[in-house]
């Protein structure tokens, strides 16, 4: 009864606890480049001419797919992506590996390696160091912040505003 029991145990355990290698998401094609499906939000929908979707899964670099997405755009020539290490070596002049990726102050978690941004929709790359945070300043561990500020309708505006400090009305007597 003792090795019964022990027995069922171990083969329930090992089914909940049991990790399949499955991607939940779907194989992400733009223009038949294969994308991470976090990116989608950074497309423009305007700029998408058609979108094709197969329910079949695939193996694509030994990771399971449930189904496939492919987007085609109006003017495919118009994209040209880069990868984050690309816009760190070419947009700022940090040379450690240590850094925290944010892309409209939304920070990366999944897919750094395969995550790619058009350049043509970069506005601004700002670079913040640890140091620059008080909270982080006494902490061991030291890295940089790279927040991309792409070209959304809210970055372009407030590139645009000037603001004018000062004690006097001007134009007032």
């Amino acid at each position: 009864m003792k090795q019964l029991l022990t027995f069922s145990i171990l083969f329930i355990t090992t089914l909940f606890f049991g990790q399949n290698t499955k991607n939940s998401d779907a194989a992400m094609f733009f223009d038949s480049i294969l994308m991470p499906v976090n990116m989608m939000e950074y497309f423009d929908p305007n700029e998408i001419e058609s979108v094709n979707v197969i329910k079949k899964d695939t193996t694509i670099n030994a990771v399971l797919y449930h189904g496939q997405l492919y987007i085609a755009s109006k003017n495919p020539k118009k994209y040209d992506f880069i990868g984050l290490d690309q816009i760190k070596s070419e947009f700022t002049k940090i040379k450690s590996n240590d850094v925290i990726y944010m892309v409209n102050g939304t920070l990366i978690k999944d897919n750094i390696e395969t995550f790619k941004l058009d350049r043509n929709y970069i506005l601004e790359v700002e670079v913040t160091n640890t140091e620059a945070h008080y909270n982080l300043r006494k902490s061991d561990t030291k890295f940089d912040i790279i927040n991309i500020l792409g070209k959304t309708k809210e970055n372009l505006d407030n590139k645009n505003n000037i603001l004018i400090r000062g004690q006097e009305i001007i134009g007032v007597k």
